[in-house]
């Protein structure tokens, strides 16, 4: 079994990042055809190209199991401190609390939940995934998106602290700084790329060798484009990617829903945010 070390190596490998199938596929699709779209995504001829991941709900990885070398395959886990299914390469853990469950004062991701899984798995042996994914908040500022990042991000990294984490081993997914969905205020890529590159410096330890960036609901183009303005500031002492769902996946379960040429378009996405890493380490970003 490879290392953890070799595991983030793998993932980080520039400029590919990790493809997420979870519980967006299954409702683009269909709960009863969920399995058979990450299927059909997994024997994707060409997709280890441009994706070094794909994590899978555990419902999925369950019933397809891991009969691939590449790209790596991982699972979401659903409990703090269960075993990480045999075959898995990685485990994420990921935990958004409802707003009517955050005590005044406290953040919106259950970071025991996020350290508890991340010492279990690395006791097995596997390398964790933790992500922080921003709530939507609609109409929410930049500067909101900041500090509540920010404030989670603390959080959990004390948590992990508390634990006893090794903070070499495991690799964080995070949500870009940028607006709500719906707020009217704009932000372009070089003021998403410094209030994002702020918030790693503040909240991810150095030792730390990798995050992937969610896109947050933005569309491909955009996303691209913050991705690519974020990997490119230097500096930064761990490697930047993507670690996309809607995105790269959505027109893709349309055109396979309609018996169509799924497999280009998702190829297509997953190059066009692979160009976007690969475009920050010629301008001398620090995704290497």
């Amino acid at each position: 079994m490879p290392t953890m070390d070799e595991t983030a190596a793998a993932i980080l490998a520039p400029p590919k990042g990790m493809l997420v199938v979870d519980e967006y596929a299954e409702a683009l699709v269909g709960a009863d055809q969920a399995h058979s779209f990450a299927a059909a995504v997994l024997r994707t001829e060409g997709l280890s190209n441009y994706v070094s991941a794909v994590l899978l709900t555990p419902g999925t990885f369950a019933a397809l199991g891991t009969t691939q070398a590449a790209p790596l395959i991982g699972v979401r886990m659903t409990a703090a401190e269960a075993d990480v299914p045999a075959g898995a390469s990685f485990a994420e853990w990921r935990e958004n609390l409802s707003p009517l469950d955050i005590p005044r004062g406290s953040v919106h991701v259950g970071v025991e939940t996020l350290a508890l899984g991340a010492a279990a798995a690395q006791a097995q042996g596997i390398l964790p995934v933790l992500t922080i994914a921003m709530p939507e908040l609609g109409a929410s500022s930049i500067a909101v998106t900041q500090a509540v990042t920010t404030n989670a991000l603390l959080a959990l990294r004390d948590e992990l602290d508390r634990v006893g984490v090794d903070l070499h081993h495991l690799l964080l997914r995070i949500n870009m700084v940028v607006p709500g969905l719906t707020n009217p205020v704009p932000a372009d890529s070089q003021q998403v790329a410094r209030r994002t590159v702020a918030l790693l410096e503040k909240g991810v330890p150095a030792q730390t060798p990798g995050v992937l960036l969610l896109s947050g609901g933005q569309p491909l183009d955009r996303a691209c484009a913050h991705l690519e303005a974020i990997a490119s500031v230097p500096g930064q002492p761990w490697r930047v990617t993507f670690g996309f769902s809607r995105p790269l996946i959505a027109a893709a379960a349309e055109a396979w829903g309609r018996d169509a040429d799924y497999k280009r378009v998702l190829l297509d996405n997953c190059k066009q945010a692979g160009d976007s890493v690969a475009a920050a380490l010629v301008s001398g970003g620090t995704a290497s």
